[in-house]
């Protein structure tokens, strides 16, 4: 009875000695877990700071970049009114290029352009001020206006070409390439262009350059002269009187359908001079025993009387 007592108290002892073990076990782990809480909190303090310091450092820096862009503009504004105002800021001098018949003056004038202006200001302006040279004048076909090195003005212009002159006696008016006669008057013809005679301003004229105007360059180039010889049967009528000595009679209203076949009738008739008929069909009438063209030129004026 005391052996199975002393048993039983043994194995009872066993059991509390491992109780006490698994208890002492579970405190250790429990301090083990607090241990590693306590590193995890403190990897986590680090995280934050870390996390504070840098969102400080992106602050910092975007104070830093928004000053310099301050710092920048204002340089530059400085930069830009000591510009203006020294002798640099100011237009210098202005350059006209591309005129052959308009004068530079008229063109810088129409421009509007001083040298108490700045440059900037003239820049600025330059599409109104390529539409005033225009506007005053007719015979631009084209103007642009340009920086030229520092403080210069280059106006570049191209002219409307003139294709004939109306002749008013002693005096001469352009006619252009668009149709536009001008209102200044030469006391001589400029260049090689036909002159048109006997014509009054109005419908008839207006008609006839019309016609005109669709003719190549090569055609145009080969007349002298265009004269209105209109009469009750046959109002268009026109007599041409070209550089090779011949004359060809047509109407104004088929005028430039017909004239660019006179290239292929010179080539038939060789060296032969006279009058080309267009009027109706093509007919050609040789001048009296052939006559060369310097003398087809001293009659020239008989020709035209005879004709009115």
């Amino acid at each position: 009875m005391i052996r199975k007592m002393d048993t039983i108290l043994r194995r009872c002892g066993s059991v509390f000695q491992g109780f006490n073990k698994a208890k002492q076990k579970k405190r250790e782990l429990t301090e083990l877990e607090k241990a590693q809480a306590e590193y995890a909190a403190s990897q986590d303090g680090n995280k934050t700071v870390k996390k504070n310091t840098s969102s400080e450092n992106k602050k910092q820096h975007t104070k830093k970049n928004h000053y310099l862009l301050l710092y920048t503009f204002f340089v530059l504004g400085l930069m830009g009114t000591g510009y203006l105002l020294s002798p640099y800021g100011k237009v210098n001098e202005v350059y006209i290029e591309g005129n052959t018949i308009v004068p530079e003056q008229l063109i810088l004038e129409a421009s509007q352009i001083t040298k108490k202006q700045t440059v900037i200001g003239t820049l600025t302006n330059q599409q109104t001020i390529e539409a005033q040279i225009q506007g005053a004048l007719p015979q631009i076909k084209k103007a642009e206006v340009h920086l030229q090195g520092v403080h210069d003005i280059l106006v570049n212009v191209e002219d409307f070409t003139t294709i004939a002159y109306i002749d008013n006696g002693n005096r001469y008016q352009s006619v252009l390439e668009n149709g536009t006669i001008l209102l200044d008057e030469y006391t001589v013809p400029l260049g090689n262009k036909p002159l048109l005679t006997r014509f009054e301003l109005g419908p008839v004229l207006n008609q006839f350059i019309s016609e005109f105007r669709k003719t190549n360059e090569e055609i145009q180039n080969s007349i002298s002269e265009i004269g209105f010889a209109g009469t009750e049967e046959n109002p268009y009528a026109i007599t041409l009187h070209m550089n090779d000595g011949n004359r060809v009679k047509a109407n104004l209203n088929d005028f430039a359908d017909k004239i660019i076949y006179y290239p292929e009738i010179l080539e038939e008739l060789e060296d032969k001079k006279g009058i080309i008929d267009m009027e109706v069909g093509v007919y050609f009438t040789p001048f009296p025993n052939n006559q060369d063209v310097e003398n087809t030129g001293n009659n020239q004026a008989e020709e035209n009387s005879s004709e009115e």
